[in-house]
């Protein structure tokens, strides 16, 4: 593949493989999003250097097992051991957990690997539920950092501590993959790199396990910021590549990164999706260059409406068809039409709610990535869209929790919890929920052919923008997706909201059964209840939507919260909803939760203090014996 200069890249921003998205002064029927957006690409950068390592995560021989109660266990909390003096977790005051899910294989161990912002992972035993990792020659299961899977010395790059990260399971390969973007300086300037690493084989437990680790730098892959001048002035040069994502398909690994501008408060201006050589990583050889598209609105449009685009991952056992392109979806936020406007910008309407009753659909064949088609959906009000003033449609923050400050939650138009005393939680009603999930079901008694499932946050009340969430099956061939399931319709399943119009729900995952049942992980938060005997601290939930059904079934509570995030609105924003493919009927998921404030803001070093308290929870059950009984 060729490689691009950055003058290059910013000549072929403007021509090659452009894609009009319906501008309004070509189409006068235009309804939603009119926006110029176009693709521009192929972008390409060699690997960096390729490192092998062999039972890098000491394996804990004699850890104490029993750590699975009522189909749950605790996942890796902030007050416990982390390889410092301390019984505690010093480094985030927030989490992006999220699980990938092995399978069962005879004569050989299975485990549930968990990733915690911003450098941690933990393994659980499926079985035994007793932690796997541990200190060299340690008895107790202590989570260990992924930095050394990356040579220091010519992949140095990739042992910083930044960046959103992702686990997943390569159910093709049979593979655990650690994927994460880096940020590195050369003399004043930020650059990035993307790091990955595939394991050996399925068993963690497994002291010989080895890890293959790239590097991929993305000076030649992520567009200069206009002010730059082709990257050659100023203190930033690239935009900055936010919200990550990691699919596996047939023919690689696929990526996708939001495309902001640091020098204009991170503004949106579209995505870019990588290919990764999937075939050669999890065998350890030399890989093909990373290979890149971007999707970019002009400046004078931005914010995009597609961003933060989620790319499919397998979570079937069967792989998709011979020549099945990859797919990447995305919400498609409110614009200006519905204002009578030209539907090139957002909607600022204080008065009727914003909507949109568009999802973008990309897919990635033979010819790179081509786009977005538009799916017709319900129309939907983001969670938490915010116009109370010029730019604020970017702030998703309104979720109440009981120590919110009552004044603070707002009617639609105006603001909500922007400023605080004590936070609100943000909703992240602007983008899809994490998880796009792929399945190929060959079920005669119930779905046959193949699905995409999503689901993101939407308001369902204008007095106080309570939230509930919004999802979707898709029935997707050759590159064309159809409306099987979707809610919020005046006929057909309900949102998953809040019988009782008081709670706000929000940080959905949800992924499908080989039965067709769609199970959702979510969490509930409220205001403080002067009448109540418990407060509806943020609790993590679950619900099924049975194959066929119009009502979802009885929800489940994981468990209730006892206590708010105070000192942050940023939630555990990876909330994940994984299948296993050992039978493809146990949903795994994982959730954030608190059982003491976290308020605290200084000596954030000692065991005492309440700066981090953060806990998460792992979960289980299949439809019909754990999750939907009554």
């Amino acid at each position: 593949m060729n490689s691009f200069r950055h003058s290059d890249k910013s000549r072929l921003l403007c021509f090659l493989f452009i894609v009009l998205l319906a501008p309004a002064t070509l189409f006068a029927t235009c309804k939603g999003d009119c926006q110029q957006g176009a693709m521009a690409g192929p972008f390409s950068a060699s690997q960096v250097a390729e490192n092998t390592t062999t039972g890098f995560f000491p394996v804990c021989s004699s850890c104490a097992k029993g750590g699975w109660s009522n189909h749950q266990l605790e996942g890796i909390d902030a007050q416990q051991n982390i390889n410092t003096n301390y019984q505690f977790y010093d480094q985030a005051s927030n989490t992006d957990s999220n699980i990938a899910v092995g399978p069962n294989v005879t004569g050989k161990n299975a485990q549930v690997l968990q990733w915690v912002d911003n450098q941690y992972v933990q393994a659980f035993d499926k079985n035994t539920g007793a932690a796997v990792f541990t200190n060299r020659n340690g008895t107790t299961g202590v989570p260990q950092s992924v930095d050394g899977l990356w040579s220091g010395s010519t992949q140095p790059e990739c042992q910083g501590t930044t960046g959103n990260v992702q686990v997943i399971f390569d159910r093709i390969d049979g593979s655990y993959i650690i994927n994460r973007r880096t940020s590195y300086n050369v003399g004043a300037i930020t650059h990035y790199a993307w790091c990955i690493a595939a394991s050996s084989g399925s068993d963690l437990s497994n002291p010989s396990m080895q890890w293959f680790a790239y590097e991929y730098k993305l000076d030649n892959i992520i567009p200069c910021v206009p002010s730059s001048n082709n990257c050659t002035t100023g203190d930033n040069y690239y935009y900055f590549p936010d919200w990550p994502r990691i699919g596996t398909w047939s023919n690689g690994f696929f990526i996708t990164f939001d495309l902001t501008d640091p020098t204009e408060n991170y503004a949106e201006l579209g995505f870019e999706a990588c290919q990764l050589d999937r075939a050669d990583i999890v065998l350890g050889n030399p890989t093909n260059p990373i290979n890149c598209y971007t999707y970019m609105v002009p400046n004078t449009q931005r914010p995009s409406l597609i961003h933060s685009v989620d790319v499919a991952d397998i979570d079937s056992a069967k792989e998709p068809p011979a020549g099945e392109p990859e797919y990447f979806l995305a919400m498609v936020n409110p614009s200006n039409a519905q204002q009578s406007g030209n539907g090139e910008g957002v909607c600022t309407s204080k008065t009727t709610p914003c909507t949109s009753n568009q999802l973008a659909l990309f897919s990635w064949g033979s010819s790179g990535l081509v786009g977005p088609s538009f799916v017709v959906v319900h129309p939907y009000t983001p969670g938490c869209y915010d116009t109370s003033g010029a730019g604020s449609e970017v702030n998703t923050i309104c979720i109440p929790e009981p120590s919110t400050n009552t004044g603070d939650v707002k009617p639609y138009g105006q603001e909500s919890c922007e400023y605080f005393n004590t936070p609100c939680v943000d909703s992240l009603g602007d983008r899809l929920a994490n998880r796009l999930t792929y399945n190929n079901i060959s079920n005669a008694g119930g779905p046959y052919g193949t699905f995409l499932t999503a689901s993101h946050v939407i308001m369902e009340s204008s007095s106080n923008q309570r939230t509930g969430i919004r999802y979707y099956i898709l029935k997707v061939s050759s590159g064309v997706a159809s409306v099987l399931v979707q809610s919020g319709g005046t006929s057909g399943p309900p949102d998953l909201q809040d019988p009782n119009g008081l709670l706000f729900y929000f940080m959905p995952s949800a992924a499908l059964d080989k039965h067709g049942n769609l199970g959702i992980t979510y969490t509930t938060s409220g205001e403080f209840c002067s009448g109540c005997s418990k407060q509806p601290h943020p609790a993590i939930n679950f619900d099924v939507l049975p194959w066929k059904a119009t009502q979802l079934a009885p929800a489940t509570l994981i468990i209730q919260g006892l206590a708010d995030e105070e000192n942050d609105q940023h939630w555990g924003e990876y909330a994940a909803t994984v299948m296993d493919s050992t039978n493809e009927l146990t949903f795994y998921g994982v959730g954030q939760y608190f059982n003491i404030n976290q308020n605290g803001t200084t000596s954030c070093g000692t065991p005492s203090s309440n700066c981090f308290t953060w806990k998460n929870r792992i979960f289980r059950g299949e439809y019909g014996t754990v999750f939907g009984v009554k």
